[in-house]
């Protein structure tokens, strides 16, 4: 980039343009943003679209949408509760943050017990990381270690900031130049998504609702609702998705988290009927069609879920409320 709009590179994030005005910071792997995040210029006003993992990349994000648009952020939404998209919040005073009415009570119930059960864990997940006998596979180790490393040097007096704006199901910040729509079909990842929509640039921000070359997380949502929340993001024909981790992708990427999630689904019905146990289950290889997707720690997690929510509905899997 030149210009002056010209952003110096940072360890946390690299920024890709989406489209005049609409920005993309994809998290690098040893950085401590872990997830990805929008800037929009909406013309007079600026927004962030997700906080980051850490304080300290926030702060770096902060900066970049500052020089990005010429003025501070004004609005940050928060896609939902998990720590990865919210505890970046602090770095940005004077901003709104805004979410919905369920997240925000999420937030105050969870996020603290959250961050203390991570900083009781991460230092034993370091060092199984570090073991010749780790089953992760090499290629996956830089990502993980930044989510580790960076949660554990969040300073002690970290403060969790509550969104101060909620709505239920829709909520537009308007300005000069182009209007963010701020969308909510329900949860399927958390118990409440919100997902951002520019209808001029057919962009979608997607939070966790869409992950690419990457497993999702299904240890906090349904798959059937998830199904169905992509299913109606998909009927808005979206050119770009900005996911909540991965490379910024197309429509196609909507298509293949939907057989991401029914593939969890079949295996867990097939299991079922066959009798066998929840240990026997988080043995399944990852499908071919999955296998060179990073996260894969997620997997044998979601076959899990997916399975004690079928057990517990004494229906099919994934139906459980």
């Amino acid at each position: 980039m030149t210009g002056p709009r010209a952003v110096p590179t940072n360890r946390h994030f690299r920024l890709e343009s989406l489209a005049p005005g609409v920005y993309a910071t994809i998290a690098r792997p040893r950085g401590y943003a872990l997830c990805n995040s929008g800037i929009v210029d909406l013309g007079g006003a600026t927004v962030v679209f997700d906080s980051m993992l850490t304080p300290m990349a926030a702060q770096v994000l902060a900066r970049t949408a500052t020089r990005l648009t010429g003025r501070p952020p004004d609005w940050v939404v928060n896609s939902h509760w998990h720590g990865d998209h919210i505890w970046g919040n602090s770095a940005f005073s004077g901003a709104h943050v805004v979410s919905t009415h369920r997240t925000r009570r999420e937030i105050r119930r969870r996020s603290r017990a959250q961050l203390v059960e991570c900083r009781r864990e991460f230092p034993r997940e370091l060092r199984a990381l570090s073991r010749p006998g780790s089953t992760v596979p090499r290629r996956e180790r830089p990502g993980l270690r930044g989510w580790f490393e960076g949660v554990l040097a969040m300073p002690r007096s970290h403060r969790i900031v509550l969104p101060d704006v909620t709505f239920v199901d829709e909520l537009v910040l308007e300005g000069s130049r182009r209007a963010l729509h701020l969308l909510s079909y329900g949860g399927g990842h958390s118990p409440s998504d919100v997902f951002g929509y520019l209808p001029d640039q057919r962009i979608v921000l997607a939070g966790d609702l869409t992950m690419v070359g990457m497993h999702p997380s299904v240890s906090d949502g349904w798959t059937d609702r998830w199904i169905h929340i992509l299913e109606r993001i998909d009927r808005l024909r979206p050119d770009r998705i900005l996911p909540g981790h991965g490379v910024p992708g197309t429509r196609r990427d909507l298509a293949i988290e939907i057989r991401y999630l029914g593939e969890l689904d079949r295996i867990v019905a097939g299991a079922r009927r066959e009798g066998r146990s929840l240990a026997d289950l988080r043995k399944t290889p990852i499908p071919s069609a999955y296998s060179e997707w990073t996260f894969s720690v997620m997997f044998p997690d979601n076959l899990s879920r997916v399975y004690r929510l079928a057990r517990r509905a004494g229906a099919g899997p994934g139906r459980g409320r």
